[in-house]
């Protein structure tokens, strides 16, 4: 048995929202259709979304926002549903508000884009309906999809969802410093090009060094993969790429370290005027030292601008990202801790870019207390077991050194290892 959902009008948006919540939320079999007589025949589990039930199907009321291929301003209504407030109330419907218009206008960011059109700042996550309606600390879309996967249940007991499991990636992100080369040209070159454009990572490295400040990136790979021995997910690690030419990007230890693990670009879209030709550059680099990376990954962490970052990276052929998420506050960004192809509400249309949407990073726990800190991690992995997520989380590795002032979060992400499991 397979669901069937009918709609009037198969729009885009109506696709890809019910795909995502159907299939890769709930892991079920799912028929579109726009045939009422085939609909009423078929003795499969029922759907309908629109303005009026066909039979005896489970109905949900419609409202504008799926039929719709615009991105314009319009005042949300909003009702109480539990703790929390929902948006796009209706009535005469299986439930009291629009789910699936509720469910895209979070994932696809639709306030964000609207944002951008407004304004030139950062948009903040105390600006969003989410924090304004308390849904930013749970999965919502997530939680609202086991709802509707009860309701289904009540409604056709012989219908089968396959099943789904918790999984833990973290993610760790460091800059590399340059390697100056050998030979006095070389090396006038080199500095000559790191003063040029203002590339300090190499002196910062080498002030570090004397100091005694400095922070070793293969001992810390290398303590940190021991963690990871007996656990079914390694971590994904980002990489920064210092501003020099590729010759100066030189193979080394890290790069046999990570040899066979997933690597990525860190802060692809630094700026406005990042173009997708200088994402390559990048990549160029990223590719000397992992000539074997086929899937091309990337994690931007502080801005990210919709939708000229993940347009750019697209366009620089990278599948899988891992910037949804807000990385000084803990919350869930998009509404989910499931992985989902990021939907151009510009193009209207799916793209094959991959979102892993991160809900805590160490950002946000460095200056809590220690107890606090443990217990937001502890709350964030309950939320997303109970819902069969995916909890990913982005830790700068230079923040898991033996140093004193590291102490917290190295043990904070030990402990999140240790609760998170797997």
């Amino acid at each position: 048995m397979h669901l069937i959902i009918f709609s009037v009008t198969l729009t885009p948006r109506i696709k890809y929202v019910f795909n995502f919540i159907f299939k890769d939320i709930l892991k079920a079999e799912v028929e579109f259709t726009g045939n009422r007589q085939y609909f009423l025949q078929s003795d499969q589990a029922k759907i309908s979304y629109g303005e009026q039930p066909l039979g005896d199907e489970l109905f949900f009321k419609s409202t504008a926002l799926l039929f719709s291929n615009k991105v314009e301003d319009f005042t949300i209504k909003t009702i109480k549903f539990g703790d929390y407030q929902v948006p796009f109330p209706v009535q005469d419907s299986t439930l009291p508000f629009d789910v699936f218009a509720a469910s895209f206008f979070i994932v696809s960011r639709f306030e964000e884009y609207l944002h951008e059109k407004k304004s030139s700042e950062v948009f903040r996550p105390s600006k969003s309906y989410q924090y304004k309606w308390k849904l930013l600390d749970k999965p919502i879309i997530d939680g609202w999809a086991l709802i509707l996967k009860n309701i289904i249940q009540k409604k056709y007991p012989a219908f089968k969802f396959h099943d789904k499991s918790f999984s833990h990636q973290p993610t760790l992100n460091f800059k590399i410093s340059p390697a100056a080369p050998s030979g006095f040209l070389l090396k006038s070159k080199f500095f000559f090009q790191a003063i040029f454009k203002k590339e300090m990572n190499y002196f910062g490295a080498k002030f570090d060094s004397v100091t005694g400040l400095k922070i070793n990136h293969e001992v810390l790979i290398a303590e940190v993969e021991k963690l990871f021995v007996h656990k079914k997910n390694r971590p994904v690690y980002f990489i920064e790429f210092p501003n020099v030419p590729i010759e100066f990007i030189q193979k080394g230890k890290i790069s046999k370290f990570l040899e066979n693990r997933q690597v990525g670009l860190l802060r692809p879209c630094t700026n406005e005027a990042q173009k997708a030709i200088s994402i390559k550059e990048t990549l160029l680099k990223l590719k000397k030292l992992y000539p074997g990376q086929v899937n091309l990954m990337s994690q931007q962490l502080e801005i990210l601008k919709f939708p000229a970052c993940y347009l750019n990276l697209l366009n620089s052929g990278i599948t899988s990202d891992y910037s949804m998420g807000y990385a000084d506050t803990p919350g869930f960004r998009a509404g989910t801790c499931t992985a989902f192809n990021w939907y151009d509400l510009q193009l209207e249309k799916v793209t094959p870019l991959s979102i892993k949407p991160y809900c805590i990073t160490d950002t946000a726990l460095e200056y809590l207390p220690t107890k606090e800190g443990l217990k937001i991690i502890q709350d964030y992995v309950a939320i997303v077991r109970f819902v069969d997520g995916s909890f990913y989380s982005s830790w700068q590795l230079k923040n898991l050194s033996a140093g004193l002032k590291f102490k917290k979060l190295k043990n904070l992400f030990s402990e999140m290892l240790k609760y998170a499991g797997n």
